[in-house]
């Protein structure tokens, strides 16, 4: 099986050239466009076949013509569906962060060069069963698109492998390329969906739930283990049945009583999983950001002093985006 996907691997690269990332713009000249006929095209084939075959065989004259008519009808739709797809410029460029989960975003941009017009021209991921989007393009116009593709983990996302096809005129024939742009988008940690209260400092406990002050009643949340007693919500607690696997509930306070707000990866406890971690440090970001609250962001020898905004929002996600994934490509690379 590893030799016949190097084999595959080997053909695709060299006949179809599908190598590494191209920077910059590209250019579908020639040798980048294959034709091949469609399934309605493989039928019409066969029925010219039938076509001449009877023609032949009554020495109909009138059979040849048009079997010879629609024979040169195919020859010309070949051209405009090659000419429908060939030279047209293509480049790429990265899309806004995301965070783990949610549908990344490549921009595009498609130039037809040419005086020529452009019909019905699909491009999509090659390996995806997603939307796909369909360009016309006026002779010397210019357009940009998007496409979405999943997110699952963190770190630098690369743009899949773009097809691009057409089967304009008639359908008879389907004119592809394929594109690999060199693009990425960044995707951020998914925030923890329950997280324990902010960690003001002084009052953060070992395993990172700390309590983000003592003033203002928010509301309840589900227990967290290091929750004092004096804060279950015995009220609620009440109307909930723990013997059928309801949870404890704690009442949720806001405050900045508490001191300085850190954002600190080592007073998170080592037992806990690494992307929860990660996690738990983007869902407080994310919230100290909407209460407009300045932290301080230390993750390992990376230390931003106490801020806000969206450019030190962006700094403090984007080092926890890649923190360790350097040193786990160095470690897949020597195994």
């Amino acid at each position: 099986m590893k030799l016949i996907q190097a084999l595959r691997l080997r053909v695709r690269r060299n006949l179809f050239l599908e190598k590494s990332p191209e920077i910059g713009e590209v250019t579908l000249t020639q040798r980048r466009v294959f034709t091949l006929p469609s399934k309605a095209g493989l039928v019409f084939l066969f029925v010219l076949i039938i076509c001449f075959l009877t023609a032949t065989n009554y020495n109909l004259n009138l059979g040849f013509a048009m079997t010879y008519l629609l024979a040169g009808l195919v020859v010309v739709n070949t051209l405009f569906t090659f000419r429908n797809l060939a030279y047209l410029t293509l480049s790429a460029r990265s899309g806004a962060p995301v965070f783990a989960g949610d549908p990344a975003e490549f921009v595009f941009k498609v130039n037809n060069t040419h005086a020529l017009e452009r019909f019905a021209i699909h491009v999509q991921f090659q390996k995806s069963q997603g939307l796909e989007h369909i360009l016309d393009l006026k002779a010397h116009e210019e357009t940009t698109f998007k496409l979405s593709y999943p997110s699952s983990t963190r770190g630098f996302l690369a743009c899949p492998r773009i097809q691009l096809q057409t089967w304009f005129p008639l359908g008879l024939l389907r004119a592809w390329s394929t594109w690999l742009p060199d693009a990425q988008v960044l995707i951020y940690p998914a925030p923890e969906p329950t997280p324990p209260p902010l960690p003001f400092i002084g009052q953060s406990t070992e395993s990172g739930q700390s309590t983000s002050g003592q003033e203002d009643y928010s509301g309840v949340r589900s227990y967290q283990q290091g929750d004092p007693l004096k804060h279950l919500s015995w009220k609620h607690i009440a109307r909930i049945d723990l013997d059928a696997g309801g949870n404890l509930v704690s009442k949720h306070f806001t405050g900045t009583t508490a001191g300085a707000l850190s954002i600190d990866f080592s007073h998170l406890s080592p037992q806990l999983d690494l992307e929860l971690r990660l996690s738990r440090m983007t869902s407080w970001i994310l919230e100290a950001d909407r209460l407009s609250l300045p932290y301080d962001f230390r993750l390992g020898a990376i230390y931003f002093p106490s801020s806000s905004g969206d450019n030190h929002r962006q700094a403090c996600l984007s080092a926890l985006a890649v923190y360790g994934l350097q040193e786990q490509a160095q470690g897949a690379s020597n195994d």
